[in-house]
């Protein structure tokens, strides 16, 4: 790493400034002139060496590349962090510098916090946001071009004869000429796909890679094949082309609904893009909330658990408007309630049954590419392939399910049965919700079981406990 020509002291990119600054005498240089000047004197290697600092709680490591030591490990929020060696790295091809600060990005998180009613307070703790870390994340960008003769089957109807109906089939020829640059996917197996694709980049701000960007954060390597997303690449140019293809009236008119383009990927390239991390532990100090926020443009991508001290108070504000909105409404008939109780039941149940799903999936990392490409794809022992389910049905536990499906009961028994004592009907209708409003509680556990993890334990290289 370059030291500061004047007084030879380590320096930091400043995102503010967009300059490398010199805290110790106080100096600004252009990151790219300072590159130009150490070129003349030495040739450039195509690698670039950092500090390696391993957290002994999870075993990740992060790369430092000036004299500030890692302080809070960005994938389990330990402070637990040991000094390691000098690593060195494969220089990446671009890189896109941080351009927003630290501060800008803790108010961006706060802002998003406050557009989540029952969110946590400490989440908002000045001594939670202060652990976000800047982190240069490896990616591959990918490069799409078709030029050529773009063939797509279509068919129109001919004529009838008798009990048959004729078509005609056609070839349907287009000139394409089409690019795509910057389609971009994270190559870490521990970084969350639905993180890096919820704060996409701008590649058009991408510039070669130069170490001098790099004091002052810390940077992860890849584990990921960049080939891993080469076909994820071409289908989302075949879409945007096939959206393009089918503003023409010759498609339609034949009979072609879909017209698609075979692309291929004709240029990959590795990238480090500006990422601020964090790990928010629990209260119970036992799961992990993650926050990621864009350090080019400040998007915000985070879990946010429900505080049941918040929700239970909302709940409680809540029944006063209700109580009064029924007060001013016609006479209910009896059964009705029952109606709207069995009705409210179900809808419970569908939530929680979509919720329970979502848990399993995220559970296994099945959307996660990236993750997927390094789990073994055969049986060391049979050699036979491994098939890897979709994921599991649900989690069926009484502890879900039960208070839901007695409320339904005795809704749909009452309702079946239509009793000509009001009472039965008023006290059925009052033991359901009584039962839907517990479930909710059940609800908010399962929110907060999908947006957290499981602190990740020893020699799992990252923060999620699939690994």
């Amino acid at each position: 790493m370059a030291k500061c020509p004047h007084c030879g002291a380590e320096f930091k990119y400043d995102a503010r400034k967009s300059l490398v600054h010199c805290d110790y005498c106080g100096s600004d240089f252009n990151p790219k002139e300072l590159e130009t000047k150490v070129k003349t004197s030495k040739k450039k290697e195509n690698v670039f060496k950092g500090m390696g600092y391993s957290c002994t709680q999870c075993g990740a490591t992060l790369l430092t590349f000036d004299e500030t030591a890692v302080t809070f490990c960005s994938y389990c929020g330990s402070q637990n962090i040991a000094e390691d060696k000098m690593f060195t790295q494969t220089a990446p091809d671009l890189i896109i510098p941080f351009s927003k600060t630290q501060e800008e990005c803790i108010n961006n998180y706060k802002k998003k916090l406050s557009s989540f009613l029952f969110a946590p307070g400490y989440l908002k703790s000045d001594m939670n946001v202060k652990k976000f870390r800047g982190i240069y994340m490896p990616y591959g960008i990918y490069r799409l071009d078709y030029h050529g003769d773009s063939t797509n089957r279509g068919k129109k109807y001919s004529h009838r004869s008798g009990d048959y109906v004729y078509y005609d089939d056609y070839d349907i020829h287009a000139r394409v000429d089409a690019s795509y640059d910057g389609i971009s996917f994270d190559l870490l197996s521990k970084f969350y796909d639905k993180y890096s694709q919820a704060v996409p980049f701008n590649c058009k701000e991408a510039e070669e890679f130069n170490p001098n960007y790099l004091p002052g954060y810390y940077a992860d390597s890849r584990d990921v094949d960049i080939d891993t997303y080469a076909h994820d690449a071409c289908h989302i140019g075949s879409q945007d082309s096939t959206r393009f293809l089918s503003k023409e009236k010759i498609f339609s008119k034949y009979g072609c609904n879909n017209p698609t383009v075979g692309f291929g990927a004709s240029e990959r390239k590795v990238g480090l893009f500006p990422m601020y991390f964090l790990a928010s532990k629990s209260k119970d100090g036992k799961h992990l909330h993650y926050a990621v926020i864009n350090g080019q443009t400040g998007k915000v991508a985070a879990d946010v658990p429900i505080s049941f001290g918040k929700y239970l108070v909302f709940s409680l504000l809540l029944t006063i408007p209700i109580f009064f909105i029924l007060n001013v409404l016609p006479v209910i008939i009896p059964n009705m309630v029952n109606i709207f109780t069995l009705i409210m039941a179900i809808i419970a149940w569908i939530i929680c049954a979509n919720q329970i799903s979502k848990c399993n999936e995220r559970e296994g990392r099945y959307d996660d590419k990236g993750f997927s490409s390094l789990l073994p794809k055969f049986d060391g022992e049979t050699g036979k392939p491994i098939i890897r389910k979709k994921y599991k049905k649900y989690k069926v536990s009484a502890k879900y399910w039960v208070k839901y499906l007695i409320a339904m009961i005795i809704s749909g028994i009452i309702i079946l049965f239509n009793p000509i004592q009001d009472s039965i009907h008023y006290i059925g209708a009052i033991i359901g919700l009584v039962l839907i409003i517990w479930s909710f509680f059940d609800l908010v556990k399962i929110h907060n079981q999908l947006v957290s993890r499981p602190i990740p334990q020893l020699e799992k290289r990252g923060g999620d406990e699939s690994e």
